[in-house]
Formats: structure tokens, sequence, C-alpha cells
């Protein structure tokens, strides 16, 4: 007869428990931690077994200006700049959190835990780690790092005359009143980014590296595999596609690929950039190499030194009289970049260059290094580009640090085409324009 109240008192005395562990954490911020490095605050709501976390309210609208109304009629961004929903449990004196992560940028699955007032969570592509926080105050001065950013900028900037721009003056304006505002490192960094839309120029922003250490493993921590950045896929005896998804790369990863191509020998040789975003010369430069059958000049570099001297554009005649660089080597580059008015870009062949027909695929996110590449070779009738007009974002990017975590990214050199042509902003066009899904397809009906 003493059973059932027994069982009610270990029932009343769970609920107790689970409704104080709850209790003492309904309504608090925490700081937390996501890929490494950057930090947030978030505040935690809890009611009913569900749970919010999220960042400050008002957040996206500051970021987004007068954009955030459509987008957020639309169904495609939060009010806050993080949020994370879902439903919670108390195991013992741990309280379990399953939910979906999403952001301006991503959405994510997420499971975590909090324990001692500890909160640890793995999502789809991050670890998250944090504590209870009991101060509001931003995480950081983000006015100073905004204001050491802008003066590096306009101390390096390729041209100095782009600083007397209107959207330059606007820029300067509207990140010095952001700064002032937000609270923590993602909503700097995406506040900061958000505005660069509307600069003459592309490869600006501001970055917080990702530790080259990764994170101690513990229980919900998962160990990711990095993608492969190179592929090779034989469709038959005569094609061949060599995916390149990002020129981020040594000399010494694309080579064992340029070998297995030079073994293979195909006929046809498809190039996929599709969704590539650039990288450095390193390895962009073998791989050229490999594919022309005579010198190709790539065009030029105009510094800062250059634009300080001169008021107009060199002839493409006058390119000769600049220094020629064909190194695979980005510090060289940097190098020269600094110390010279230009660069001209030289390739020669490679002594066993290939000798087929060469088709490469682009599309709206083929960027940066992957450019030149694709308007070289096809200038010079050495490759058929299919898919869609390139990103239009082609400049030399240098990185700086800048107070605390932050690097800033900018460009401190112009570049234009062996015949004269501005890429950046402007981009390359196919001579097959087709949707970029669509393009290997296109490209293996034309082999046809």
């Amino acid at each position: 007869m003493r059973k059932p109240v027994f069982i009610l008192f270990l029932f009343v005395v769970t609920v107790s428990l689970f409704a104080l562990e709850t209790g003492q954490l309904n309504g608090t911020q925490w700081r937390v931690t996501i890929s490494g490095n950057t930090e947030l605050l978030l505040n935690l709501k809890m009611n009913g077994g569900r749970f919010a976390l999220t960042s400050r309210k008002g957040s996206t609208q500051d970021i987004l200006g007068g954009k955030y109304l459509m987008a957020r009629m639309s169904g495609k961004v939060n009010p806050t700049t993080i949020q994370v929903i879902g439903t919670y449990h108390v195991d013992n004196d741990t309280v379990i959190l399953t939910g979906k992560y999403s952001s301006l940028t991503s959405k994510q699955t997420f499971a975590g835990k909090i324990f001692d007032r500890q909160l640890e969570a793995v999502m789809s592509n991050n670890v998250m780690k944090g504590r209870i926080h009991d101060t509001g105050e931003a995480l950081a001065d983000y006015a100073a790092i905004a204001t050491e950013a802008l003066q590096v900028t306009e101390l390096n900037l390729y041209n100095p005359l782009l600083l007397e721009s209107k959207a330059w003056k606007a820029f300067r304006k509207k990140v010095a009143d952001l700064a002032g505002r937000v609270k923590d490192d993602y909503e700097f960094e995406k506040a900061f980014n958000f505005q660069v839309s509307g600069l003459p120029f592309s490869h600006y922003g501001i970055s917080i590296p990702i530790p080259e250490q990764p994170m101690s493993p513990t229980p919900l921590t998962t160990t990711l595999k990095a993608p492969s950045k190179f592929a090779i896929k034989q469709v038959n005896d005569q094609t061949v596609v060599f995916t390149v998804k990002t020129f981020s790369a040594s000399a010494d990863e694309i080579m064992p690929y340029i070998d297995t191509l030079k073994m293979l020998n195909p006929g046809n040789l498809i190039i996929d950039l599709r969704n590539n975003g650039g990288g450095t010369i390193a390895s962009a430069l073998p791989l050229v190499s490999y594919l022309v059958n005579d010198t190709l000049y790539g065009g030029i570099f105009l510094t800062r030194k250059y634009f300080s001297t001169h008021d107009n554009l060199p002839n493409t005649s006058d390119y000769q009289h600049f220094p020629l660089f064909s190194e695979a080597s980005f510090p060289l580059i940097i190098e020269g970049i600094h110390k010279h008015n230009g660069l001209c870009l030289v390739v020669y062949p490679d002594a066993d260059h290939y000798k087929g027909r060469v088709y490469i695929l682009a599309n709206s996110k083929t960027a940066s290094t992957c450019e030149p590449i694709v308007y070289g070779l096809k200038y010079n009738k050495r490759a058929t580009i299919v898919g869609e007009r390139t990103a239009g974002a082609m400049l030399n990017g240098e990185r700086f640090e800048l107070p605390g975590k932050f690097n800033l990214w900018m460009p401190t050199a112009d570049y234009y085409t062996v015949d004269g042509k501005k890429l950046d902003k402007i981009g390359v066009e196919p001579d097959f324009p087709v949707q970029s899904e669509l393009a290997l397809d296109t490209t293996l009906e034309l082999l046809k």
C-alpha cells in the first residue's frame, strides 16, 4: 500500500528538481564560442520542454538595414542573427538540448547539453562551447577595431582615388555607426561585411581565422574530414573531368593530379571551376602551365605605387616594361606588388603540356584566381567556356591583422587582362551560356 505513495514522492521530487534546474537557467545570458574562435552573446529562454537560444533582439535589422523588412517577410531571416530553437529534457543533473541552429548564413542541426552552468553542443559543421555571462556589455571594443580597419584600408588600398568616392564615404559612416551597437564577434563581422557590396572593389572584408589546431574532443564532438580540393573522373576513353574546388592549395597538392592527367592523356579535358572562389597562385600556375601550348601573357597587376604617380592606365603595349612574374609563389607576388608599380603575369608551357581540347565549366561563383585563367584561355582560344558569367571578383587581396582576433582582407593591386580589360565587378562571359547545373551535360553534348 505504501508503494504508490513512494512512487508519487519520487515523481514530485523529480519534477521539483526539473523545475529548479530549468528555472535557474531560464533568462540567462551565455558567452559561447563557435568555429573555434568566434564568440557570441546568446540569451536562453526555457519553458514547457522547449528552449530558444538567441542573439540580441533587433540585431538582424541593424545589420540588414532597409533590406530587413523584405527579407523578414520572405522568411529568409530571423529577427535575431543567431537562433537555436528546440526541445529539452533533464537527465539527472544535465539538461539535454536538441534543435536547429540558424544564422544569417547557415542552418544546422544542434545537439547539446548544459551541466554545471556550462554549455557544450555539436552542430552539423561546428562545435559550440559556452558559459553563463553575467554582463550585457559588448565582448570587445568593436568601434576601435572598425576604426583600425578603416585606417589600414586608407593606407593600403591599391588606388587612393577610390577613397574619395561616395560609396566609400557612405560605407565608412555606416560601419562606424554599427560598430557602436553590435555586441559580439558574429554581429560585428556580419555588420561590416554586409556593407561592402556597395563598394567599387572586391576582395574586402573582415574575418576571424579558425585555429589550426582542432578543439579537444569531448563526448559530444565529432571529427569532420576535410573535403578534397581536387578530383579526377574519367567519363570515357576520350574525356576526363578535372574538378578544382579551390585554388587554396600548394603546388605540391595539385601536382599529383596533373601527373595523373599526363598519364591518362585524354583527347578532351573538362576543367570544372564551378563554385571555385579562388585562392593563391601557387596551385593555379602549374595547372595553366600544363594547359597552354605557348607562352601566355596573363595580364597585369597595378599597385598603389602606380596609382599614386599616374592618372591614366598604361597601354597594353607598355605591359612589356613592367617586371614579368612567372613564379608559383604567393609570397613572391606580394613582395613584387609592394616593390614595383606593377607586375605582368606570364605562364610558360610545361615541357609535357596537354595537347588536346580544353573545356572550362564556370558559374557566378567562379571567382578571383579562376578568372584570369578563364579569360586568358578563352582569349587565346585555348579553351571553350561553358556555363555562366564568372563572379567578377578579381583583385590581389592581402591579409592585415587587426586588434584582437580579426583579420582584414583588402585589395592591394588592381588587375587588367592582357588586352586591357578589367574583370573586377564585371566577370568573364562564357562561350556557351547555360545554367550552372547544365554546364557539364552541355559540354558532353558539344563533344558529340
